[in-house]
């Protein structure tokens, strides 16, 4: 019924929690599939070492360090159940966690714009105490992930439990040299009719490090800056978010594809907008004006 999709890079530290929480599952409806990014780690011994033991099928994939973005299309590639369930190497299920899928699974089923389940993630620091919880959602909403964001004002980490065969039609875009792209580019080019039924418990617990992306992402950014471009671009053109959003978008926009693209002219081209064109210029203005200024 659903495959746990977990990509790992060099993570072996932090894998034996998740399989603890796989095996206490209390209902076992699920395989478990682990694309490894390239870990040099002892890995896949440790993965092997799984097989052993696990009452449910596991299937490991390696590949060159390529980035997370490239292990989800190697996943979506290779999963045949009918949902897949993204877990990161360094969270964890609660006990339950399937068993209320499951249930959750059976309402929306015959649904075809509904493509899945949104949960929020509990967040622990490293003393186990909870900093985040359920993202003050009180009750069920049915709703796309940017509606979520942008309408309902509910900001954060969700599990998504999406629908296969909807997944398959969003693949990361990739580019060369490049191991990274943030996740929201897919959720922005999902149309805002495609609902995720956002439910109030929470299924997964993830934990801050730091060296987790959230810590990293201004850097690892600046290190893939055509991915970053094309995801802010997107979202800067998006016109179904608020402007307000979109002038940010646009900021960012420029930064990252000014790291590859000299041309002025061809970068306030890819900006849609004569809005957000002119936001743009009176921002850059009001920057050289505050500069000068405080030289004098």
């Amino acid at each position: 019924m659903i495959t746990i999709f977990t990509p790992t890079y060099n993570r072996a530290y932090t894998l034996p929690k998740l399989f603890e929480s796989l095996e206490a599952q209390t209902s076992n409806n699920f395989e478990w599939l682990i694309v490894d990014d390239g870990s040099s780690d002892g890995t896949r011994e440790l993965v092997e070492h799984f097989t052993t033991k696990a009452d449910f099928k596991i299937t490991y994939i390696y590949q060159e360090n390529q980035g997370k973005h490239v292990a989800i299309n190697m996943a979506l590639d290779k999963v045949s159940t009918l949902y897949f369930f993204t877990v990161d190497s360094d969270d964890y299920l609660k006990d339950n966690a399937i068993e209320l899928i499951l249930k959750k699974l059976e309402t929306i089923e015959n649904s075809k714009n509904i493509i899945g389940i949104a949960s929020p993630i509990e967040m622990i620091d490293n003393e186990g105490q909870i900093v985040a919880s359920n993202i003050n959602l009180q009750y069920e909403i049915m709703a796309s992930l940017n509606e979520m964001a942008y309408k309902n004002k509910v900001i954060g980490e969700f599990s998504l439990i999406l629908k296969t065969s909807v997944a398959k039609k969003y693949p990361y875009p990739v580019f060369s040299n490049e191991k990274f792209i943030v996740e929201s580019v897919v959720s922005n080019r999902m149309d805002n009719n495609l609902k995720l039924l956002h439910i109030t418990s929470s299924l997964v617990v993830g934990e801050y490090r730091i060296d987790g992306l959230t810590t990293q992402i201004k850097k690892i950014l600046v290190n893939s800056p055509k991915g970053a471009s094309l995801a802010y671009s997107e979202k800067m053109n998006n016109v179904s978010i608020p402007i307000v959003n979109r002038k940010l978008f646009t900021i960012n926009y420029w930064d990252y594809e000014s790291l590859n693209n000299s041309n002025f002219f061809l970068k306030l081209k890819k900006i849609k907008s004569l809005r957000l064109k002119i936001y743009l210029l009176s921002y850059f203005i009001s920057r050289i004006f505050k500069k000068y200024t405080s030289i004098k």
